[in-house]
Parts: C-alpha cells; structure tokens; sequence
C-alpha cells in the first residue's frame, strides 16, 4: 500500500508539474489531486524539491543506465583508439528515444516537464543538473578524448547544447508526425557530432537573405 500511495504520488505531481509548472504547483495541489494528505508527502519525500528529485531519478536513472552501458561498449569495441565522435553522440542520444517508446503516453508528460524545468529558476534546474552530473561527467572524457584539439571549456559548452538540443527535440517530438522516431535519432545524432566536431575559434559565414521579388 505504502508502494502504491508513493507512485500515486510521484505519478500526480509529475502530471500537475508539466501542465502548470512547478513553482506554480503547490503540496496541496498534489494531495488534494492524488487524494492523501500532507503527511504523506513528507513521509515519502520530505519537502517538494525531493518530490521533484524522484521523481526525475524514476527516469533518468535508467536512461542514464543505458547510456553508460551503450559508452561502455562502445568503448570495448573501439579498442586503445576510443570511439569515433558519432558512437559517443549516439550512445548518450540514444537511450532517451528508445524508453520514450516503452514509457508509451505518460512519457510525453514527462518530456514536457523536461522543457519546463529548462525555462524555470536556477534552483530547479540544479536539481536536474545533480541526477545528469556522473553520467554527464564520463561523456565530457569521452568527448574530449574524441576532440583532442578542443579545449575542456569548450567541451563543455557543447556538451551543454547537446543536451539542448536533446530536451528540445524530445518534448517536440510528437508534433514531427512526418519523422521517422529512427531517422530523427540519426538526424540529431549527425546534427550533434558535427556541432561538438567544430574547430574551436572557426568563424560562422553569414549570408544575408535573398529580398524577396515584388
């Protein structure tokens, strides 16, 4: 029962937090929501900044599991040299697609709370940037060990967008109806490795648009 009280939970304030936000949903909007009292919140979490904090990890945890397995053997596989740029871009891309399809529905709600929490204050972010910190850790190596001439500063910077661009791409991904889920991962992936593969200091050529005729 206790198992059950504490999913009903987690599953309400993950559903209240991406349709409203989390500063403007409040304790008593998810008990009232997930019929418990205020008790119970505390019981199982603690405080609100817990609550967001697990129920972040019920996911990441085994998005980030597959994707240290996916660098594991990729790295096993390429041998003293490491592997190539894109190996590593799709080890880290990779695993968020393939559970978005097992998570079915109540994935899209969590990928929208994924988006929100980008927008909202430095605060909430920190909380998911602690769950991402080890796995995001042991990509950076990998990267910088595939970029020897980019600088660890830099790496970061990129390692960074990517994450951007994954977060972007997910919380959109059902309005691409048009997309294969496949093809949009090797899109992204090739999108990636060419942003991270960049020489550091290269000037980006800008052409003005063409006028349009009367």
């Amino acid at each position: 029962m206790a198992i059950d009280t504490k999913e009903r939970i987690l599953d309400v304030a993950e559903r209240l937090f991406a349709d409203f936000g989390y500063n403007a949903t409040s304790l008593r909007d998810i008990t009232r929501e997930a019929g418990v009292n205020l008790a119970s919140v505390n019981y199982h979490f603690g405080s609100k900044e817990a609550l967001l904090a697990a129920l972040l990890e019920r996911r990441f945890a085994g998005i980030n599991e597959r994707r240290l397995t996916q660098l594991d053997r990729a790295e096993a596989a390429a041998g003293p040299d490491g592997p190539g740029l894109e190996e590593i871009v799709r080890a880290f891309l990779a695993p968020p697609f393939e559970m978005r399809s097992e998570w079915g529905s109540s994935g899209q709600k969590f990928l929208r709370l994924v988006g929100r929490i980008h927008s909202e204050t430095d605060e909430i972010r920190q909380v998911f940037i602690q769950l991402f910190q080890p796995c995001l850790s042991r990509f950076k190596a990998a990267l910088q060990r595939a970029l020897p001439d980019v600088g660890p500063d830099e790496v970061e910077w990129r390692a960074h967008f990517l994450v951007g661009a994954m977060a972007h791409t997910m919380t959109w991904c059902d309005s691409f109806q048009s997309r294969d889920q496949d093809a949009m991962l090797e899109s992204l992936v090739r999108f990636g490795a060419a942003g991270m593969a960049t020489p550091s200091g290269s000037p980006v050529e800008v052409h003005a648009p063409a006028r349009l005729s009367r």
